[in-house]
């Protein structure tokens, strides 16, 4: 009976690595990498379509201020710092979605790494911007240095 028992255990353990083995194979973007790489991808850039994601301003405002009242001087640098990141600004980064080849690693294949299929990658690029959107980095960066400016002068006041 023991003999039956040992079988049964030895075929749920194996029914079980098996489930995980399946599992960790269709997660194939949390434990595998592309191969492609996008600094080479330069030449590629000029025949896709480049994307931009949505940019909110007052959102940005907000969460600044957050910052900089929850963290007394040093929120009020990092807003500073970026302040004047945003008004030397002269690129933007805009994307393409790119189909690459997706591996994962197997001592079975002669390169070491087994094919498990394509998945499309998010390939950012950095594109020179157009007066409009220079105008855009602009009211961002004064509004992040008047939120730099207001509550350093609060802070100043408050605790002295």
């Amino acid at each position: 009976m023991a003999f039956l028992t040992d079988l049964a255990k030895s075929f749920a353990y194996s029914a079980a690595r098996q489930a995980g083995r399946n599992y960790a194979n269709s997660q194939n973007n949390l434990y595998v990498t592309p191969i492609n790489q996008s600094q080479y991808q330069n030449e590629a850039v000029k025949n896709k379509a480049l994307k931009q994601d949505k940019e909110y301003i007052a959102i940005k405002w907000f969460w600044a201020a957050v910052l900089a009242f929850l963290i007394p001087f040093i929120g009020s640098g990092i807003l500073l710092y970026r302040s004047y990141i945003n008004f030397t600004k002269d690129y933007k980064l805009m994307y393409y979605m790119e189909r690459q080849n997706v591996f994962k690693s197997d001592a079975r294949y002669r390169n070491g790494l087994r094919p498990l299929g394509y998945r499309d990658v998010k390939v950012e690029t950095k594109v020179a911007i157009d007066q409009e959107k220079k105008a855009s980095n602009r009211i961002k960066a004064w509004g992040y240095f008047t939120i730099g400016f207001t509550t350093l002068f609060f802070y100043i006041i408050v605790l002295s």
